[in-house]
């Protein structure tokens, strides 16, 4: 196979193989809905805040006690770490700027019950 073949089939697998972790879709506090191991998690920014909404398979909030993450965040060349720690149903860590458009988010957290939830942005 030639390579410039190869290179774009591998080009236009990339989505289909990004897509193969899980779905994702608009969740109910506005944000990206992403299932999850034990159920699921909503990314959500603010100008001034990162959060990661915890929810069990049935959509209800759960408590995020004893959780613990961090959000990488590459932002023009340059990278960012900001921790995020439990308030009620949610992960949350202060940013220092809003996120701009094409800003790359991957967030990293551990539930109590020792699940690990990895969920990745990218800032439209």
């Amino acid at each position: 196979m030639k390579p410039s073949i190869l290179a774009l089939a591998l080009v236009l697998a990339l989505p289909v193989a990004a897509n193969a972790q899980g779905h994702s879709h608009k969740g109910p506090n506005g944000g990206e809905l992403v299932d999850v191991a034990g159920g699921h998690a909503e990314f959500v920014d603010t100008p001034t805040e990162i959060a990661l909404h915890l929810s069990d398979e049935d959509g209800k909030p759960v408590s995020a006690k004893g959780a613990t993450g961090k959000a990488t965040i590459l932002s023009g060349g340059k990278t960012e770490t900001v921790d995020l720690a439990p308030t009620g149903t949610k992960l949350a860590g202060a940013l220092t700027k809003p996120l701009a458009s094409g800003d790359k988010v991957v967030v990293s957290a551990r539930t109590a019950d020792g699940r690990k939830i990895q969920v990745r942005h990218v800032e439209r």
